[in-house]
């Protein structure tokens, strides 16, 4: 069983902007110790430069050829070379010059920092002394002065920087300077291990404040987002409340914007959620009350022919009996197409319908019930009429209901008559008949819902024309009333569009 996790939005942020953090921190914190190094390395190379001209200077101080230095860095004072090798001047001293002393040509090399007291140095600063050794060198080959930890021999041949790995694993950094006469030449390395401790330690310095500062950046994150996302928990509490009645809409105005397209359509399907509800609520209330009149008539007619003396009467009462249950029927079967379309819902089964023929079945399937009342059918479609996307069962049920007012509401012997004919690039289904025809006062209330005009001696339920209308929307066509022909019955048009 695979269980699976899924984070809430705030933890997806959090989450986010944490990679994101450390991914600016990292790359940052990279680019700053690769810049450190190569500085430091720089500033190692300056100060070894440095500290071998300032050896130069002092052992030949008549010497004022100008010297580059590597890098434009100030250079140490005497006091600070001094400060490093206390005992240098002495040494250098007692070791004499080779231009002002040539009795000190045979002397033996002078170790400087033998004679130093460690308790009066720095652990670190001798920590550092054992990592810088020099050596300065006559121009013919003899070993004038060196530290303690060099060699007696030179430590390289070579001039400028250069590096060298000794016998045990480590490296040093050499730098190696002639003066303007080329007597005196200067060799001063410092280890590796020197550098790269400072590298470690800034390495260091860089990523504890990332490592300490870690739980704070993680709570300032989930605070703010935490509060960031207040609104969407007082929305959730909103409608937690609210009650299944109360279909109000939110208020939209006082959400973020990143939140307001979404309470804006909770707040339209709450509007369709009313629109809906309520359409159901009258439908029922409707349809209860049209329900109870054909129920009621039944029964009537069910104690009236059990009452019934005679033969006839009771022939009588079943005749009207059974035009009660038909008429039920036919109400309760209305009632059910009208509710299978009533709500908001696209076109079902859209597919190319010929209006034609669906007119020709239609006006079939009717024909016996105009020729009971002696009525004229007629039928006229024009050819070559294009095809149109719908639903070809509902546009028959619009055709046929449409036709069956007409044959019901018009006198015997009466004319209706259907046409189908093209309008621009849209087809037009238009009924009409001789009969009494509706009131232009009452032509839109018919639509509504068991609205029946009064006065009428038909049989009927107020449904016909509300269907029609609302097959008419789902195809997006229009339902228009209007007077018959020679201003005499009414005419019903209906535009499909294309």
């Amino acid at each position: 069983m695979i269980i699976r996790f899924r984070l809430s939005l705030s933890q997806r942020l959090l989450v986010g902007l944490l990679v994101v953090s450390f991914a600016c921190f990292a790359v940052i914190a990279g680019l700053t110790i690769r810049d450190t190094i190569n500085e430091t390395y720089e500033l190692f190379d300056a100060h070894l430069a440095q500290t071998a001209l300032a050896l130069l200077r002092v052992t030949d101080p008549d010497d004022d050829d100008p010297h580059v230095i590597p890098r434009s860095v100030e250079s140490p004072s005497l006091n600070e070379i001094f400060s490093q090798w206390p005992d240098l001047p002495e040494r250098l001293a007692s070791a004499g010059s080779v231009s002002g002393n040539p009795q000190g040509q045979g002397a033996a090399p002078q170790v400087s920092g033998e004679s130093a007291d460690p308790g009066s140095i720095h652990s670190l600063h001798v920590e550092y002394e054992k990592k810088l050794r020099y050596q300065i060198w006559t121009r013919d080959g003899r070993l004038l002065l060196r530290s303690s930890n060099a060699p007696d021999v030179a430590m390289t041949g070579l001039d400028g920087f250069s590096e060298i790995t000794d016998s045990a694993g480590q490296t040093w950094r050499y730098y190696g300077v002639w003066d303007r006469h080329h007597d005196f030449r200067v060799l001063v390395s410092e280890a590796h291990d020197v550098r790269n401790r400072l590298v470690r330690s800034i390495a260091l310095h860089l990523a504890s404040p990332l490592a300490l500062g870690l739980p704070v950046l993680i709570f300032l994150l989930w605070l703010s987002i935490s509060r960031g996302l207040n609104p969407l928990g007082t929305l959730t509490r909103e409608i937690e409340k609210r009650k299944p009645e109360n279909l109000m809409p939110l208020d939209a105005a006082s959400a973020p914007g990143e939140v307001r397209p979404m309470v804006l359509a909770l707040n339209e399907l709450l509007r369709r959620m009313t629109h809906t509800l309520e359409s159901e609520r009258l439908f029922t209330a409707n349809a209860a009350h049209e329900l109870r009149t054909p129920l009621a008539a039944i029964q009537a007619q069910l104690h009236a022919a059990r009452a019934a003396d005679g033969g006839a009467e009771r022939q009588r009462a079943m005749d009207q009996l059974q035009l009660g249950v038909e008429r039920g029927i036919r109400l309760v079967g209305q009632l059910l197409t009208l509710a299978r379309l009533d709500p908001e819902q696209a076109l079902p089964d859209a597919q190319p319908v010929d209006m034609g023929c669906i007119a020709q079945e239609v006006c079939a399937q009717l024909a016996p019930l105009a020729l009971q009342r002696e009525q004229t059918l007629e039928l006229e479609i024009e050819p070559d009429l294009p095809l149109l996307p719908g639903n070809a069962d509902m546009l028959s049920m619009l055709i046929g209901n449409l036709v069956d007012n007409a044959i019901r509401y018009t006198q015997r012997s009466g004319d209706i008559k259907i046409a189908i004919r093209r309008q621009a690039a849209d087809i037009v289904l238009e009924v009409s008949d001789d009969g009494p025809g509706i009131p232009a006062a009452q032509r839109l209330r018919v639509f509504e819902r068991f609205y029946r005009l009064a006065g009428q001696d038909q049989p009927g339920t107020g449904l016909g024309l509300a269907i029609c209308r609302r097959i008419a929307e789902l195809h997006k066509a229009q339902i228009h009333l209007a007077d018959g022909p020679d201003g005499i019955g009414l005419s019903v048009s209906v535009l499909l569009r294309r």
